[in-house]
C-alpha cells in the first residue's frame, strides 16, 4: 500500500488524533483545550471527511498561527499553532515515519539517544516518558565518569528545527523506506506550516510546538548518531539537538567535535560555537541537570515543605539571577502564592524574561489578585511592549482576578492600545477576551475582529468566548452566523458548537457554511434535527461506549431531554480531552438524569434538582431498587468532590483537590453502561 493511502487510513488518522490529545504538553495544548473539544464532538464524521480529501486530493492546510516567545538570549523562538485537522495529518504523517525509523534507530535508544523516544502504536502516548530518557542520560554520563571519561565536551545547534532544510529531510526520508509521492506531499505541507504570516515561503523549518516535530527532527539528527573516529575511546550523547561527548583527553574531544562539525555541514545545520566547550570534570553531578536528581527534600512524594521550597528558590537565584533554570521551574511549579515570593519573583522576571509562563501559572494560583501584585502586573503589561507574548499571557492571568479599581485601569489602557490590525494573535485574542468581558468594546467592534482578524485562532478563540451576558444575546448569534461560515475549520467548529449549546438557529443556507462546521450541525442534530430517530443523548453515550445500550431518553428526560442532550455531547466531548472536566460534566448529567427517573419512577421518594448528594444514601430506596444508577451517580460524584474544578480542599482530609486520572474514564464507562442496562431492564 502506497504511504499516503496508509496516511489516510481510518485507524492512521484515530491514532493520530489519540496522540494529538495525550500530548503531554500543557504548554501546547493550553492553546487548544476549547478547539479540541469543539473536534470531539463530531470527531468521527470529522476525521471521515479528512480522509475522503486527503483520498481525493482536496485537502489544503491551513497557514500556522505564528507565535513569539523571548528566549534568554533576548531574541525570539517561533511557536507554531496549527489547526487541529492539520495537526491530526501532520501527526498521521509522522506515525507511518516513526514506523519506518524505530527499526533503524532503537539500538540507541537510552544508551545514546535519550529524547523523542517512540513509545509505539498500541501506546496511549506517542513518546516514551521523558524522565526515563532523561534518568538514563544522567546514568549513562556517570557510568562514563566511573570509566575514567573525565573530559567532556557539549555541541549544540542553532535553531535547529527552524535551520532544517526541506531537501535534505526527503533524502532520509527515502532512506528510511518513504515513497517519493508522500515525501513531496509533506514537504508541500511543512511549507504552508512554516511560512510568514506575510506569506514568505521558505523550503527549510519544521513547526515548533506540535508534538509531531520531535520525531520528524530525529530523522535528521539520527544522521549524528553515527558518529565515529578510529582510533579514538569515547562516548557520545544526544539528547535532541543537545550532544554530550566524554573522552580520556582534550585531545580526543578536540576530533570528535570537528567530526560533529562536519556531520552538520553534511546536513545543512549549524553549530552554537558560544555552547560548544570543553573541561575536566571535577564533580560529574554539578554537570548532570535533572529535575529528580538529586531529590528536592521540600517535596517529598507529594508532600511539599513550603518554608523549604522557598529556602531552595532563594538558593537557586541568588542576586535575582536564576542558577539552574530547569530546577527553579520545577520548585516554582509546587509553590502556594505568597507576598514574600511573589515580590522575588519579580525581582527575578526583570532579569529572565523568558520564564514568565512559569510566573504567570504561579500567579493562576491566587483566587484573586491582592492589591500591590495586581497594580504590578498591569506594570509588566505597559513595560513590555517589546514582548508581545509577555504581555497577552499577564493579561490573560489578570482577566477576572483584579480587584475591581485595577480591573478597570487595566481595561482602559487595553481599549487605547487596540488595534485589530496590526496586534499579534495571542495579545489580540486575550485582550479581546478581556474587552468583552469588561464591556469596553462595541457590538460592531466585536463582530468586527471576530469576522476579520488575521489569525483563525484568533479568531476561533474570540468565537468560542463570545458571551450573551457580555455582548448581548443579538450581537453573540451574529458573531456565530458569520463564525458558522468562517473558512478556518476550527472558527466554524467554535461557531457551530456556540449554536447548538446556546440554541443559536442557523439563518444561512447549507452551501453557505463551513463544511466541517456543517458536519458538527449535523452531528448533533441542529440541522435536519427532526429526521427518525437522532438523540444526542444516544450519540454521546455511544461515543463513549459503542457498546451502551439505547433507551427511549426523550421520554424519560422530559422536560429536561434538551439540556440533557447538551450536557451529554459535552461528556462526550472532554472525555477525550479534560478528564476533570469530564467528571463535573457527567454529574451534571447524572443529576438531570436522577431528576427524571425520580418523576417517572414516585416509589422511589422525591428528589430536588442541585441536591444530589441528598440522595445518594446507600439504604435508600432508590439504592435498593436501582443499584447500578446509584453507583453511577455516588462514584461520579466521589470523584468531582476531589476535583480541583469543584473545590480548592478535600472537605473530609483539607488536602488539595486535584486533577482527576484518566484511569477513571474506564470506570465510568463501565458504570453508564450498566445504568443505562438497568434502564433498560425497568422498561424504560
Amino acid at each position: 500500500m502506497a504511504d499516503l493511502d496508509q496516511l489516510r487510513a481510518a485507524d492512521n488518522l484515530q491514532r493520530a488524533w489519540r496522540w494529538v490529545r495525550s500530548n503531554p504538553d500543557a504548554s501546547y495544548k493550553s492553546y487548544f483545550r476549547d478547539l479540541y473539544g469543539n473536534f470531539a464532538v463530531a470527531d468521527d464524521a470529522l476525521l471521515a471527511d479528512l480522509a475522503d480529501r486527503l483520498k481525493r486530493g482536496v485537502y489544503h492546510p491551513s497557514g500556522a498561527c505564528k507565535l513569539f516567545f523571548p528566549k534568554a538570549s533576548g531574541i525570539l523562538r517561533p511557536y507554531s499553532l496549527l489547526t487541529v485537522e492539520d495537526q491530526i495529518v501532520y501527526q498521521a504523517a509522522v506515525n507511518l515515519i516513526a514506523d519506518k525509523l524505530f527499526p533503524k534507530v532503537k539500538h540507541h535508544y537510552n544508551i545514546h539517544v535519550f529524547g523523542h523516544l517512540y513509545a509505539g502504536k498500541s501506546s496511549i502516548w506517542f513518546y516514551r516518558k521523558w524522565s526515563e530518557g532523561y534518568k538514563a542520560f544522567n546514568d549513562g554520563a556517570r557510568d562514563a565518569y566511573a570509566d575514567g571519561f573525565h573530559y567532556t565536551a557539549s555541541f549544540d545547534l542553532t535553531a535547529c528545527y527552524d535551520s532544517m532544510d526541506h531537501h535534505v529531510l526527503r533524502y532520509f526520508l527515502k532512506r528510511f523506506g518513504l515513497d517519493q509521492e508522500f515525501c513531496e506531499k509533506l514537504s508541500q505541507w511543512l511549507e504552508v506550516w512554516t511560512a510568514t504570516e506575510r506569506g514568505i515561503f521558505h523550503h527549510h523549518g519544521i513547526p515548533q510546538g506540535p508534538l509531531s516535530s520531535g520525531l520528524l527532527a530525529e530523522v535528521v539528527l539520527s544522521h549524528f548518531d553515527t558518529l565515529k573516529q578510529k582510533g579514538v575511546d569515547f562516548r557520545y550523547f544526544r539528547y535532541v539537538d543537545d550532544i554530550r561527548l566524554f573522552a580520556k583527553n582534550e585531545k580526543d574531544l578536540r576530533i570528535l567535535l570537528v567530526s560533529l562539525d562536519l556531520l552538520s555541514k553534511d546536513v545543512g545545520l549549524f553549530p552554537q560555537s558560544s555552547k560548544i566547550s570543553i573541561k575536566k570534570i571535577d564533580d560529574i553531578e554539578k554537570e548532570l541537570k535533572s529535575v529528580s536528581n538529586p531529590p528536592e527534600p521540600a517535596i517529598k512524594k507529594k508532600i511539599v515543605n513550603q518554608e523549604k521550597l522557598i529556602q531552595r528558590i532563594v538558593e537557586l537565584t541568588p542576586r535575582f539571577i536564576i542558577s539552574d533554570a530547569t530546577r527553579f521551574k520545577y520548585l516554582l511549579a509546587h509553590a502556594e502564592p505568597s507576598a514574600a515570593m511573589t515580590n522575588r519573583l519579580w525581582r527575578i522576571l526583570e532579569k529572565h524574561p523568558e520564564i514568565y509562563k512559569s510566573v504567570c501559572n504561579y500567579l493562576r494560583r491566587y483566587p484573586k489578585l491582592p492589591r500591590v501584585p495586581a497594580e504590578k502586573i498591569i506594570e509588566i503589561i505597559r513595560a513590555n511592549t517589546l514582548y508581545h507574548a509577555v504581555q497577552a499571557e499577564f493579561i490573560s492571568v489578570a482577566d477576572g482576578r483584579l480587584p475591581a479599581q485595577q480591573d478597570d485601569i487595566l481595561a482602559t489602557y487595553i481599549r487605547k492600545q487596540w488595534s485589530p490590525g496590526s496586534a499579534p494573535p495571542d495579545l489580540l485574542a486575550m485582550a479581546g477576551k478581556y474587552l468583552m468581558r469588561t464591556g469596553h468594546l462595541s457590538a460592531r467592534q466585536i463582530m468586527y475582529v471576530c469576522k476579520s482578524a488575521r489569525s483563525w485562532w484568533t479568531r476561533a478563540t474570540l468565537v468560542g468566548n463570545v458571551q450573551s451576558d457580555q455582548v448581548g444575546t443579538a450581537t453573540r448569534d451574529n458573531i456565530a452566523q458569520q463564525g458558522i461560515k468562517d473558512t478556518a475549520p476550527d472558527v466554524a467548529l467554535a461557531a457551530g458548537w456556540k449554536m447548538f449549546s446556546e440554541d443559536v438557529a442557523v439563518s444561512s443556507q447549507k452551501r453557505q457554511l463551513n463544511p466541517s462546521g456543517a458536519i458538527l450541525l449535523k452531528e448533533v442534530g441542529v440541522i435536519k434535527r427532526r429526521t427518525a430517530g437522532y438523540c444526542g443523548i444516544a450519540h454521546g453515550l455511544k461515543k463513549l461506549d459503542p457498546k451502551i445500550s439505547s433507551v427511549k431518553w426523550k421520554k424519560l428526560m422530559g422536560k429536561n431531554y434538551a439540556q440533557a442532550e447538551k450536557q451529554a455531547i459535552e461528556v462526550a466531548a472532554l472525555s477525550g480531552t479534560n478528564i476533570t472536566a469530564f467528571v463535573n460534566a457527567l454529574d451534571v448529567f447524572n443529576e438531570l438524569l436522577l431528576d427524571s427517573l425520580f418523576a417517572a419512577d414516585g416509589a422511589i421518594g422525591g428528589y430536588t434538582l442541585g441536591k444530589i448528594g441528598s440522595s445518594l444514601t446507600p439504604t435508600s430506596r432508590f439504592a435498593v431498587k436501582y443499584p447500578a444508577i446509584f453507583a453511577l451517580a455516588k462514584d461520579v460524584h466521589d470523584a468531582r468532590y476531589l476535583s480541583m474544578y469543584s473545590h480548592p480542599r478535600v472537605g473530609k482530609t483539607a488536602k488539595p483537590t486535584k486533577k482527576i486520572s484518566y484511569r477513571f474514564l474506564g470506570k465510568a464507562r463501565g458504570l453508564l453502561k450498566a445504568a443505562v442496562s438497568e434502564l433498560n431492564g425497568a422498561g424504560f
